[in-house]
């Protein structure tokens, strides 16, 4: 169980967003699983008691906190510390080692008093153990840090990408902008089902839960104007404000208007609101996402930047700063809305609401697996976003794979082209973080072949989880079944075209995966792989089929013989079942590859049965398939060497590895490679097909003697057992 420590802080003088962001974080992590475990200095307004309700807490020792009223900049950051930051590190590294933490796996830091100081001082203290790394919740871009990962979640328009130049180390990434913004779960139940708003009914007042400039009273005095009385006005404030009971006293004086206490999220109201008013903190990304239009007033130095940004661009009306803002500012921005409502819904598509869920996935990684849905219309923004952050030009994107011509409804156009298929990549939480996009074209006069350029777009916080090869698999699976051949049926199904995929590459798919075109005398050929439904081999084809996708080709996956169609080459890879040579003469090659001396050891499973024979050596031999079992011209052969403690897992990444290199090879030096192949010679032996009766232990025996039958099973498909007092005994092996 991975394990979280968060240290945050929140009072009178802080508020409470630093802590009620990092809550929204520690709910998702341990929804996902991890232990979370909160340190906060105690002092007044400090909401441990609210986050003792579902996590630990570590309380550190009460400091008398510095007024605030004289002091500027990072003077006041300092002051919410409370002490210095050599303190508080020594104070959390002592809360931590009476609580026996003795390891964590990820810090959360969210503090403006904080920096590269305090996390060299904690991090140094932790290495003994197993490393820590870092996740900085920031929004300043006014420090160093030695953050690992950095959040900052507000948006800054075009400068957004740049702002932390120079303050971080280098392996450190970034996630920028709402697209990441941390909210509760139930703003993306929501987005979807909040009707658009096309009049001015119910307004939503919170300027945080302590609201000390008072902005409440003001925005209440001004809806006090009697061209506001057929309004209803929600009102949200904490009951440790200052102002509590003046907040009170207006509320008994104007009819349709309700003071609630601290709510656990404000998304009810939201949804039921046309119109805000509050500041520019953290619930500016739980409007946006519920597209709750909102006059803001920014209520820290900080906010300021951000909310101009936005509100430059339409996401919203700012008034101005708390300082400045007055009665009659609000009351003449409430009467312009009264008098034309416009909801601009066109505006509010910065975040969908899964930013929490994105973060715990690039800490904790995807949990299980990924699924695939039909793309809708609100996932344009999203494409838009991962197109961007991908270097892939937008213009480019829409113009090559979209084929659009300026049109606003390019993306709802392309959903319903039935030679377009969109399909967005979502976690077992539905979480889209990714699309795959196919396009579907003739293939010149023919009528036995088409190709799909193909483009895979994937979040950065998904980037380095592995999820390429399932994205491809998935995607691939989708496409066949959706354009690929049907057999049996009527003569029309039986014409359906086999259709073959290459990617349109953006940067992060290319940089390590170069290669020497001028080597390639196939390019472009027309692959298909051909595998069994159920292989373990499956798990590994994706990498194949993205090398062959960089080196030009285009490629079809299936898993059953009679959907093959004609092509250039068919790749036979854990494909039990013989071709006909009708279906041998569909491809110019097909090539296979076998465990084995050929033509020692044709037949099925030679890896395993060599294995258990104890043999070190293993040749895996890439040739032409024939009618015949294993009979072919041999092009290839590399040896695997295997220590004798390998298991099943193990030794099929050897065996997929040479796979890989051995097919690769086969391309980049087809003519050389062609015109050296040798036919086999020598005397034959055939392996029998893998039965999960070969799994069976003799409990008469030593584990020692039945050694090299234990590394060959496979704890899913042929786990070891044996029998004892009439009852039969499953053995599960793992190596650790």
């Amino acid at each position: 169980m991975p394990r979280i420590v968060f240290r945050c802080d929140a009072s009178l003088s802080i508020g409470s967003g630093h802590v009620i962001r990092c809550r929204i974080l520690a709910r998702e992590l341990q929804s996902y699983g991890a232990e979370v475990v909160f340190l906060c200095r105690s002092q007044h307004g400090d909401l441990i008691a609210l986050l003792e309700k579902e996590f630990r807490v570590l309380p550190l020792p009460d400091q008398p906190l510095a007024v605030c009223d004289r002091l500027v900049g990072r003077e006041i950051y300092a002051a919410w510390l409370g002490c210095s930051q050599k303190q508080d590190a020594e104070d959390c590294l002592a809360a931590l080692a009476r609580a026996g933490l003795n390891s964590i796996d990820w810090l959360v830091v969210d503090h403006y008093g904080l920096d590269a100081i305090w996390e060299s001082q904690v991090l140094k203290a932790l290495e003994g153990q197993a490393p820590s790394r870092l996740l900085v919740i920031d929004d300043l871009a006014d420090r160093s840090h030695q953050a690992d990962l950095l959040l900052d979640q507000n948006f800054f328009s075009a400068a957004t990408d740049q702002r932390y130049r120079g303050l971080l180390p280098s392996h450190c990434q970034q996630l920028l902008g709402p697209h990441y913004a941390l909210m509760g779960s139930e703003y993306a139940q929501l987005r979807s089902l909040v009707p658009e708003r096309t009049e001015l009914q119910r307004v939503l007042v919170f300027f945080g839960g302590v609201d000390q400039d008072n902005l409440t009273c003001r925005a209440l005095e001004a809806l006090m104007d009697p061209a506001f009385d057929h309004l209803a006005v929600d009102v949200v404030l904490g009951r440790q404000s200052p102002h509590r009971q003046m907040v009170e006293n207006l509320v008994a004086q104007r009819k349709f208007t309700n003071l609630h206490a601290p709510l656990p999220s404000l998304a009810a109201l939201i949804s039921r609101a046309d119109l805000a008013i509050g500041a520019g903190g953290s619930t500016t990304w739980e409007r946006i996402c519920l597209r709750l239009p909102s006059l803001v007033v920014a209520i820290a130095a900080n906010q300021v930047p951000f909310v101009n940004a936005l509100a430059n661009e339409g996401h919203l009306h700012l008034l101005g700063e708390s300082a400045t803002v007055t009665v009659a500012q609000i009351r003449s921005a409430l009467l312009s809305r009264v008098d034309e409502f416009i909801s601009h819904a066109n505006h509010f598509d910065l975040t969908d609401g899964f930013g929490a869920s994105r973060l715990a996935l690039k800490m904790l990684g995807p949990q299980p697996s990924i699924s695939l849905r039909p793309a809708e219309p609100s996932d344009k923004a999203l494409l838009l976003h991962w197109a961007s952050d991908q270097q892939l030009g937008i213009d480019s994107l829409l113009s090559e794979l979209i084929g659009v011509s300026g049109s606003n409804d390019w993306f709802s156009d392309a959903l319903t082209d039935s030679n377009k298929l969109f399909l967005t990549v979502t976690t077992n939480h539905g979480c889209p973080i990714g699309l795959i996009c196919f396009d579907r074209q003739p293939f010149g006069l023919e009528t036995d072949r088409q190709i799909a350029r193909t483009a895979l777009l994937l979040d950065k916080c998904a980037g380095d989880h592995g999820l390429i090869n399932q994205m491809i698999r998935l995607g691939l699976k989708e496409m066949e079944q959706c354009w690929g051949p049907v057999s049996g049926g009527s003569e029309e199904i039986n014409k359906s075209f086999a259709c073959f995929a290459r990617v349109l590459f953006s940067e992060q798919f290319t940089a390590s995966m170069a290669t020497d075109c001028e080597s390639l005398f196939l390019v472009p050929s027309y692959i298909t792989i051909l595998s069994d439904c159920g292989s373990w081999l499956n798990t590994y084809l994706p990498e194949m089929i993205l090398a062959l996708w960089q080196r030009g080709h285009f490629v079809r996956w299936i898993h059953d013989p009679s959907q093959l169609r004609p092509g250039d080459v068919c790749l036979l890879l854990s494909c039990g079942r013989l071709l006909s040579a009708e279906q041998l003469a569909l491809h110019r090659h097909n090539l296979v590859v076998h465990a084995s001396a050929l033509p020692q050891g044709q037949g099925w499973s030679p890896m395993t049965w060599q294995i258990l024979d104890g043999v070190s050596s293993i040749p895996i031999t890439l040739f032409e398939a024939t009618a015949e079992l294993d009979a072919g011209k041999i092009y290839l052969q590399q040896q695997i060497v295997l220590s004798g403690h390998e298991l099943v897992d193990e030794w099929r990444a050897l065996q997929e590895r040479a796979t890989l290199q051995l097919c690769l090879e086969w391309f980049d030096r087809y003519k050389e490679v062609t015109a050296l192949a040798r036919s086999q010679h020598g005397e034959r032996s055939h392996y029998g097909r893998r039965r999960s009766v070969d799994s069976q232990l003799d409990p008469e025996l030593s584990l020692a003697e039945q050694f090299n039958l234990l590394r060959i099973v496979d704890n899913q498909s042929y786990p070891a057992f044996f029998y004892r007092y009439g009852k039969r005994f499953v053995i599960k092996v793992s190596a650790q």
